[in-house]
Parts: structure tokens; C-alpha cells; sequence
């Protein structure tokens, strides 16, 4: 009996050991109250990478086009920079050295820098993605093994409880008196790459949230190419080189930095580089006629059809520019109702001070099934951005709008003339060219105001049939607007807006009079372990609307003629409502809800859930004219090539329809 209860004493000591470990490594950061705001570092970082596999399909993606380009199986590259954190993995860098066989020094296979310096402590560890094992909201989906190696030092193994793409496995040492991570190492598959990871942490302070050293080692595999490529990176390093020297590519500088001796392997691909350099400049020079067209088409035209196009520009590099890739799947999308569509974006700002900027973010896209090309492209002046000061101008057009008042002038004036029971691009749909002028001020930091003016000019699609009856082809309105937002609970709450917006005859070319009301409210609240909860609820409401009014145009209730993917527009949205439906009715009441999480449904399911990344549940509700109510019930998910929504709605009680939307999400972050 004596010996029962020595045996059940130990055991208990040993869990207490086991959650205290934990505990000190979960409370860690918060603990020591650091903040790597403002922290400066040298780091030296080298990387590998080596062909198994190529096809032509590489061309395809972005960073590998030199790659794909390359008759090489094998490249090497170092540099040397100095870095600025102003948190874990945001940061300033500025680019000191860079040497390597990498043609033109190009950045190959970036979704993997993140990992150089993790998250460790954070509910992520790289950006939104992968549930770090060391936060507390995260220890229920992991499992632990504690293991103390000395007195001071412990060692912590951890898998997940369900294998899903979220999550990690691996061991790290902890101090065990703090909970300071000493060494990590972990094992998982992000964005098209499968990893593992050796990280050692820094001693002490707040450089032992940041890393000293990490290696990491990754696997690439897409439709038959496989490339594998490895990352090394030393922070804290000496020298500082002066701040003059940027972009310099001194071989002879970066071997007097190198704080390791280089392998003889990467030093064989470097000898085998120089050599081939060698021997082309003891070739006799042949005097060859440049093809111009082949230089502009493969390395000009050809790497930023797959690439982003981005820079710098001003005397102090106060401007920046961004194109989205031509070629990019990730802008392709497809709906049941509207058939592929294809998009692209193009990111425009310029720093006047720290407080005035100007920005543009357009946006283009062409749906092939209902041959429509949209854009919208505002331009915003900020000149207090602590009050959230603007002006902007918006351009753009909207979606096919169609008029139920001209509808009916037509039909009584002219019933024989076609079959009026079906909708006719002729006679029913008119294009939508709009211009918004506003300007912004946040009265306190809880209340805003907006003042602006908006003009539509709305012309028949076949503008021939109206004229041939003595009928307008184009129709014009004037309206200037009124907005208020109120945040009462800050960014964490519900944000409430309420506008308004009156239409004015006579004033230029304006023939339309209305007055139309708009209440919103929307909220996502985000809950541990990356959930989420989007809700929005919106009313709307003519007011007024003379006899000239034609057209019914909502501004917080219309259809999204870009879809932005699944980050952008699947939330808040109807996916199967008729376009018809939006502009038919003089009122509307409407409710969005969608729930999110990474471990719900699919994700555990024994082979599927290893790759499902994230899933969400939809329901929707909208009560307007001929719609009491209209609801849509859908389900999607999202992995590392797609997404997908299933959605099905009811119209009066009754089915009316089902559906599907699908995004690619090819390369999102490369």
C-alpha cells in the first residue's frame, strides 16, 4: 500500500511539471513585456535551390519564371541586409550585398522568408496561417510530451490531434524556469511547399522573440515540376556596412561578411558560374544582330506576364506602385450564373508627408459569359490621416441596370412589337457610367462625416432601336449625398452607417428626382484559433421618387460586378440572386451571416481534411419586392488551389435555385 501511494504521488508531480512547462512557455511573451518595434539587425541569408522536375507549366509561376527559363538545374545566392523590425514579421529592408547565379538576383520561391522568422509565441506563425503549438488558444488541438532533459532545460514534443494543413508537428527546447523557447523545429506544408524548419531564439530580452539563426528546407511540387530549395539565415551579424552601400554586387565584399564558410557544394556552383563567364569572354565577340522583339518578348513582356510588376519611385522613394500578374490564375473565378471571369488590380501611392498621400487602387474585369468589361478605378487624396481626412474620385461602371417604368412605356405604346414576357437586352438593359466625388473627416475617434455628389449616365445598350422610336437612349441623374459612421466600440466593434441621397432634375443634363435612405450595420468578430463571424444587416428605402425617377440603384445593396476571391466578397454577399433583383423594388431589409473556421466539417475527415485550409457556413436572408423572403444556405472551403461555395436559395418559401462560386487561390502569397 506504502508503495501504491509513492507511484501516485510521482505521477501527479509529474503532470504538475508538465503544465507548469507549458504554462511558462505559453505565458512567456507576455511575461517580459517586450516589444521588437524599433529593433535593427545585419542578416545574412544564403539560399539553394535545385530542379528535380520542370515542364513548361513552371512558366506559370510567379518567381520561378528565371527558373523555368534556365537550362541550370541548380542555383545558389547570398546577400546581406539590414533589417528594421517594427513587429515579428514586418519589417524594413534594406538590400546591402546580394551575389549569386540567380539571374538578375531574383527573389525565388518568397512564401518561404516568413518562415525564417516565426511566430512562435503569436496564435500564428506565419502571417494568418499555420496555429502555432506554444499559444495557449491553441492547446486544445495539440498534443504534448514534456520531457526534462536537465534541471533547467525541457524538452517539448507536439503533433496535432487531426493532421490538417493548419498545423505543425515537431520538438522544441525550452529553459524551463522561464519558458524562453531555445530551439524549434517543425514540420508542415504551406502554400504548395512542404517544410522543416531549425530555428535557435535569441537569449534574452526582446531579441529572444526574434530568432539568431534559422534554417529551413522546403519542397515544391505543381503539376510535374518539383523543386526543392533551402534557406539559411544568421541575424546580429558584424560588420555594419556603412548605409551607402546598397545593392552593391561585390563578390569579394559578401566573402569578407560571410559568417560561415560556404559548402563546397554551393562553392562548386559558383566555380561552375564563373567558369562559364570566363569562357564566353575568351570567345572571339561575334558582331550579331540583336532580335529585339525575342530580348522585349522573353525578358521584358515574358517575366511580368507572371509576375507582379511593383517599384519605387520620387527622389526618396516616397512613391509606390504594384500590377497585379497577367497571367496570374489566382484573378480567375468562376460563378454558375456568370461564367469565368477574369480580373486584375493595380495599387498606385504617393507619400506628400507623413500625413498626406495619394492613392489609387483600380480594378478591371471581364465576365466571358455575359461579355462585360467593368472598372473601378478611385483616386484618394488623404491630408490628415489622423482624422481619416479624404477626397476621392471614383470612376467606373456599374452592372447592367434595367428600368421597369421604360419597360412599360414601351409595352403600352408598343405591345406588338415583340414578346414582352421575355427579357430583352434591347429594350431592358441600359449601361451605367458613374463618377463619385466625396470627402471624409472623422469628427472624434468613435464618429465620422462624408459629404459628396454623385452622377450616373445610363444609356441603352442598343442605343439604334430607342432612337428609331423617337424614344431617349441615355438618361442622366445628379444627387448629392449625405453619410454618417459611428464605431461606438472602436476597429473590435460594429461599425454603423447611415446615408442618404437626393436627386436633383434639372441641373445639366439630370432628368431623374428621388430621395433614397440607407441604414448599415456590420461587424466581424474574431474569435480564437483564427474563427470568425462576419454579420451584416442593411435596410434601404425611396423615399421619394418622382415619375421621372427610372431607375432603382441601392448603394449598399447591388451585386459585386468584381469578385475579389475568398478573402475579399464572399462574406456579406448574395451569390445566386438575379441582378434583376436589385433594381426592381423601392425597398429592402437584408441579413448576412457567415461563420469561419480552419477545423469545422470537411477538415476533419481523414484524407480530404489534411488539405482543407479553411471553411465557412453561410446563411443570408433579404425581404424587397417579390421577395417575402429570398434566403441562401451555403457551405465552401478553401485549400492551396481553390476555393468553393456551395449555395442554395429559397424565393417565397420555396426552392429556387443552386449554385456554385469557385476562386483559384494559385500563389496568393508569391
Amino acid at each position: 500500500m506504502l508503495w501504491l501511494c509513492l507511484v501516485i504521488t510521482v505521477t501527479i508531480h509529474a503532470k504538475d511539471h508538465k503544465d507548469v512547462a507549458l504554462d511558462r512557455v505559453f505565458n512567456y511573451k507576455k511575461n517580459i513585456q517586450a516589444d521588437v518595434n524599433g529593433v535593427t539587425m545585419n542578416a545574412y541569408l544564403r539560399y539553394h535551390f535545385r530542379t528535380d522536375k520542370k515542364n513548361k507549366l513552371l512558366l506559370t509561376v510567379p518567381s520561378m519564371y528565371v527558373l523555368a527559363r534556365k537550362t541550370n538545374n541548380e542555383f545558389v545566392g547570398e546577400s546581406y541586409s539590414k533589417v528594421t523590425f517594427s513587429d515579428i514579421q514586418e519589417y524594413e529592408s534594406t538590400l546591402q550585398v546580394a551575389v549569386g547565379t540567380v539571374p538578375r538576383y531574383k527573389n525565388v520561391m518568397p512564401t518561404m522568408i516568413p518562415f525564417m522568422t516565426p511566430k512562435l509565441y503569436d496564435v500564428t506563425i506565419v502571417g494568418d496561417h499555420l496555429l502555432s503549438p506554444f499559444h495557449p488558444q491553441n492547446e486544445p488541438i495539440y498534443r504534448y510530451g514534456v520531457t526534462y532533459l536537465t534541471d533547467n532545460r525541457v524538452e517539448i514534443v507536439f503533433r496535432p490531434k487531426k493532421y490538417n494543413t493548419q498545423l505543425v508537428s515537431g520538438r522544441a527546447v525550452a529553459d524551463a524556469t522561464t519558458g524562453r523557447i531555445m530551439h524549434v523545429e517543425f514540420t508542415g506544408e504551406y502554400d504548395m511547399i512542404r517544410f522543416h524548419a531549425n530555428v535557435d531564439m535569441g537569449e534574452e530580452g526582446v531579441l529572444s522573440l526574434l530568432p539568431k539563426s534559422s534554417n529551413m528546407e522546403g519542397t515544391f511540387k505543381y503539376l510535374g515540376n518539383k523543386i526543392r530549395g533551402s534557406y539559411l539565415i544568421e541575424y546580429n551579424q558584424d560588420p555594419c556596412l556603412p548605409d551607402s552601400i546598397v545593392n552593391s554586387h561585390d563578390r569579394a565584399l559578401m566573402d569578407s561578411l560571410r559568417p560561415l564558410p560556404l559548402p563546397s557544394y554551393l562553392a562548386a556552383l559558383y566555380h561552375h558560374s564563373d567558369s562559364i563567364d570566363s569562357l564566353r569572354s575568351l570567345r572571339p565577340k561575334k558582331v550579331r544582330k540583336k532580335n529585339v522583339a525575342k530580348t522585349i518578348l522573353w525578358d521584358a513582356v515574358g517575366d511580368n506576364l507572371v509576375n507582379r510588376i511593383k517599384g519605387h519611385f520620387g527622389s526618396n522613394d516616397q512613391g509606390y506602385f504594384r500590377i497585379s500578374p497577367i497571367l496570374n490564375p489566382l484573378y480567375m473565378g468562376y460563378s454558375e450564373r456568370k461564367g469565368v471571369n477574369y480580373k486584375m488590380k493595380l495599387n498606385l501611392n504617393y507619400d506628400f508627408s507623413p500625413t498626406q498621400t495619394l492613392r489609387t487602387t483600380a480594378r478591371l474585369g471581364y465576365f466571358f459569359k455575359l461579355h462585360q468589361f467593368y472598372f473601378n478605378i478611385p483616386i484618394r487624396y488623404t491630408y490628415n490621416t489622423e482624422k481619416n481626412g479624404y477626397v476621392e474620385i471614383q470612376v467606373g461602371n456599374g452592372n447592367r441596370i434595367t428600368s421597369s417604368s421604360i419597360r412599360q412605356q414601351l409595352m403600352e405604346e408598343f405591345p406588338d412589337m415583340m414578346d414582352w414576357d421575355e427579357n430583352n437586352e434591347r429594350t431592358d438593359y441600359f449601361k451605367d457610367m458613374y463618377m463619385k466625388v466625396r470627402s471624409n473627416h472623422d469628427i472624434t475617434k468613435h464618429w465620422g462625416v462624408a459629404l459628396g455628389v454623385t452622377f450616373h449616365r445610363r444609356s441603352a445598350v442598343d442605343k439604334e432601336f430607342f432612337r428609331s422610336i423617337n424614344m431617349p437612349d441615355s438618361y442622366h441623374s445628379f444627387a448629392p449625398m449625405f453619410q454618417t459612421k459611428w464605431w461606438p466600440w472602436g476597429d473590435l466593434g460594429p461599425i454603423f452607417t447611415l446615408s442618404y441621397e437626393q436627386g436633383i432634375n434639372g441641373i445639366g443634363k439630370a432628368n431623374m428626382e428621388y430621395g433614397r435612405a440607407e441604414l448599415d450595420a456590420s461587424w466581424l468578430r474574431k474569435f480564437y484559433r483564427m474563427r470568425s463571424l462576419s454579420m451584416r444587416f442593411g435596410s434601404g428605402y425611396y423615399l421619394l421618387r418622382g415619375h421621372d425617377a427610372y431607375f432603382l440603384d441601392f448603394e449598399n445593396f447591388r451585386e459585386d460586378n468584381m469578385p475579389g476571391g475568398w478573402n475579399d466578397d464572399w462574406t456579406g454577399e448574395f451569390q445566386l440572386l438575379h441582378r434583376d433583383m436589385y433594381n426592381t423594388s423601392r425597398y429592402y431589409l437584408r441579413a448576412n451571416l457567415t461563420y469561419e473556421s480552419p477545423l469545422m466539417l470537411m477538415s476533419r475527415l481523414p484524407i480530404v481534411g489534411k488539405v482543407i485550409e479553411m471553411e465557412r457556413i453561410y446563411v443570408s436572408g433579404l425581404v424587397a419586392d417579390q421577395l417575402h423572403p429570398y434566403t441562401e444556405w451555403g457551405y465552401g472551403f478553401t485549400n492551396r488551389l481553390f476555393s468553393i461555395g456551395v449555395f442554395m436559395a429559397t424565393r417565397n418559401f420555396k426552392y429556387d435555385s443552386i449554385g456554385c462560386q469557385i476562386g483559384l487561390e494559385l500563389f496568393r502569397d508569391w
